[in-house]
């Protein structure tokens, strides 16, 4: 009999795990299903702090878009050129397709660009606009998702909201000029 370890568990290849309590850690036959919980990647909301990592590999669609984006390489000299410290306050809903876009694409450019002067924080909201932790988003008004907050020295220096329509390349250089 084969034995196989899937995330952390030993699953013989009967599908029978040998951790009590443990299915064999393999998608169900539905479409979407989640191998760590009942709700798909596809439309789960995460809420409160979220990681880059957190949201490329546990939401398909997110690291899917991430992969699949192409940068814009002739907007980036700026964005690389950045010499002061900038944050990116991104409000994201998990479960909405504009931010399953965006924030990827985001995360992608701020990865190419290569600036440790440039940070990036992401907080993801419920349907109803909660991130569960309510000092989160203490002072922000978020009118669309993802909403991405630039700072510089804690104040907000400009903002984009939703897909802007120069790209968000474009849009991250107007910002920063």
């Amino acid at each position: 009999m084969m034995k196989r370890l899937i995330l952390g568990a030993l699953v013989m290849s009967s599908g029978v795990s040998a951790m009590p309590g443990m299915g064999n850690g393999m998608p169900q036959n539905t479409p979407g299903a989640n191998p760590h919980g009942a709700m798909p990647l596809e439309t789960a909301e995460l809420t409160g702090v979220l990681t880059s990592q957190q949201l490329i590999f546990e939401m398909i669609p997110m690291g899917r878009e991430y992969l699949a984006y192409q940068v814009n390489q002739q907007a980036m000299a700026p964005i690389k050129a950045v010499n002061e410290p900038v944050e990116i306050l991104a409000v994201l809903g998990t479960w909405d397709s504009t931010s399953q876009q965006q924030v990827p694409r985001m995360m992608k450019i701020l990865k190419l660009a290569e600036n440790s002067n440039i940070s990036a924080r992401y907080i993801g909201v419920d349907k109803k606009g909660s991130a569960g932790d309510p000092e989160l988003l203490e002072g922000v008004q978020v009118l669309a998702f993802p909403t991405f907050i630039v700072r510089k020295e804690g104040k907000e220096i400009g903002r984009i909201e939703g897909a802007p329509d120069t790209g968000l390349e474009q849009a991250l250089v107007d910002i920063l000029k």
